[in-house]
This record gives structure tokens, C-alpha cells and sequence, in this order.
């Protein structure tokens, strides 16, 4: 029933897609926490390849004492318009992060990303989003990981 449902959501997602087919390059803004509460923010590089149905997401943080890389994809179940300029999605969508801070850590998961895309020119995008995960510390320690996450982004479709 599951699988069935599944294929139903990703056949109706696909023949509603509405975002351009192009380039896509912008970037984000926002913050994410952990279930247990620890919250942090930054910016990301967002990228949307021709012919490829990934909207990638690469951000990473060098300080004195620690260095961080997170790379998300997100594939858009659902892509519908409100109004003429105005869509909401739903998608599914991975995550590894690397971190180097005193020792190494690993993390992988899965993420939901639900949001609304205003596009006011066709090269324009701007667009708010929530993005809870569940994710699989790897390193230092096994454990389950994930939280909350939001962003605001401006991508620019070529």
C-alpha cells in the first residue's frame, strides 16, 4: 500500500512540476536544529541542473577551530500553483554532512522540504522554506540525529 501510494504522489508530483527546466543557481539562507535543541545558521549555494529533477543545496563553515561541509538533494514530489506567480512544493531528499572540530564527524539522512516559490520573472526565484530531517550520526558516535530546518533563497534560472 505504501509502495502504491508512493508512485501515485511522485506520477502526479511529475505531471505538476513547475519550475523551470533551466540552470538554476542561487542562494539560501536560514537556520536548522537538532532535535535536542542545538540551533545554528548560515548561507548555502543552491544549484538546479538541466535535465536533472535534484535541487542541490552545498554549505560549509571554516573557523579557527572547526570546519564544516553539509550537501542536501532534494527531489519535488509535488510542484503546484497557487496563483500565477506563486507555487507550493513538497519534496523528498537526502543529506551527508562532514565535520572536522577536535575529531571527525559523519552524518547521512533524509530530509522533506515543504515550501512556497514566488517566481515573478521567469530568471527570477525567491523562495521560504521548512525542511525537517531524520539523519544517522555516523561519526564520532552512531546515533540518531536530525531536527528543523528553514531557509529563504533567491535563485536566478538561466
Amino acid at each position: 500500500m505504501i509502495v502504491i501510494t508512493l508512485a501515485v504522489i511522485l506520477a502526479t508530483g511529475a505531471a505538476f512540476a513547475d519550475h523551470p527546466g533551466g540552470f538554476g543557481i542561487g542562494v539560501q539562507f536560514g537556520g536548522s536544529g537538532g532535535w535536542g535543541g542545538h540551533w545554528g545558521g548560515g548561507g548555502a549555494l543552491t544549484l538546479k541542473f538541466p535535465g536533472i529533477p535534484v535541487f542541490w543545496a552545498v554549505d560549509f563553515a571554516i573557523g579557527p577551530s572547526y570546519m564544516w561541509m553539509n550537501l542536501a538533494g532534494d527531489y519535488y514530489l509535488i510542484d503546484n500553483q497557487l496563483v500565477k506567480t506563486l507555487h507550493w512544493y513538497l519534496g523528498v531528499g537526502g543529506y551527508v554532512g562532514f565535520s572536522l572540530n577536535n575529531q571527525l564527524g559523519l552524518d547521512a539522512g533524509a530530509r522533506l522540504p515543504v515550501g512556497l516559490s514566488w517566481q515573478p520573472l521567469d530568471l527570477l526565484e525567491i523562495y521560504l522554506q521548512i525542511v525537517p530531517s531524520l539523519g544517522l550520526g555516523i561519526l564520532p558516535v552512531l546515533g540518531l540525529g536530525g531536527g528543523w530546518g528553514g531557509n529563504l533563497g533567491i535563485r536566478l534560472w538561466f
